[in-house]
């Protein structure tokens, strides 16, 4: 019986001493903080994560963002805050340190809805939309960068804003106001141009913390069927992440100033389309 109680003994001092010294090997249970890098340049990074004893490695430097500096930190794995044992390795996604620029595809003497289509799907972004007078109506008549004219076949960054110049037909045409509400801002700003409007001002809520995420809950001017505003005009919308805020008025809006027998032709297409 003593031999049995000495062993045991024995066996819970080993256990003991064994969990120590993996404890103290292996720093379990101590855990870093990972800082935030973002913006950061490879030096800054290296010393920020050498203080914290973390390693690093970049990745690839294809993610490009105009907001921050060249040679940058733009994104990080794992994420800021995380926690993390001594000497874990920190993924890194540096902004390249030359930016790609990508051709403008000639849009001239094609319809606005292609024009964009085209100048959107080849990274660029589509800004001002301005008519004038001309026979072909909706047709891009010019291609402009800073009030600057330019050319397809030009070389410019992705994200590059164009403003277009847009046949407007030979009257002042008037065209009506698309329904905005549960879009975000770019669904918001593309529904807008092909209506041949322009977004206005986009203004979010105090609390918005997701701005990819806002939706249009209110705008102005009010949506309607028949043709209210002058083409090129602008449209304001407010953007909130709460779903909550947004009324949910798309039948009104979508048969007011009809009479009845336009709302039964509304109500046939509807049922016919389903």
């Amino acid at each position: 019986m003593a031999n049995l109680t000495l062993a045991i003994f024995l066996f819970i001092v080993l256990f003991i001493g064994v969990s120590f010294w993996l404890s103290s090997t292996t720093h379990h249970g101590e855990e870093i903080e990972v800082p935030d890098l973002t913006g950061y340049t490879l030096d800054e990074a290296q010393n920020t994560l050498t203080e914290h004893e973390m390693l690093f490695k970049v990745i690839d430097s294809a993610e490009y963002s105009a907001d921050l500096p060249l040679g940058s930190v733009v994104r990080q794995f794992p994420t800021p805050g995380s926690f993390v044992k001594k000497s874990r390795v920190v993924m890194l996604t540096i902004n390249p340190f030359v930016v790609r620029k990508y051709a403008l595809p000639n849009v001239l003497e094609k319809t606005l809805r292609r024009a964009v289509y085209d100048l959107e799907s080849k990274g660029f972004t589509v800004g001002t939309l301005t008519y004038k007078p001309d026979i072909a109506k909706d047709v891009i008549l010019q291609i402009k960068i800073n009030d600057q004219e330019v050319f397809a076949g030009d070389k410019y960054e992705k994200g590059t804003v164009i403003d277009l110049i847009v046949g407007a037909g030979l009257s002042n045409e008037m065209v009506s106001i698309p329904y905005l509400k549960w879009l975000s801002l770019k669904q918001a700003e593309l529904k807008l141009k092909s209506n041949s409007l322009n977004i206005g001002l986009a203004i979010y809520d105090e609390e918005v913390k997701d701005t990819a995420n806002a939706l249009v809950y209110k705008q102005n001017p009010n949506p309607t069927h028949d043709p209210r505003l002058r083409m090129g005009s602008f449209v304001d919308v407010w953007l909130t992440n709460d779903s909550t805020k947004i009324p949910n008025d798309s039948l009104m809006y979508k048969y007011q100033n009809l009479d009845l027998d336009s709302i039964q032709n509304y109500l046939d297409a509807d049922t016919n389309n389903i």
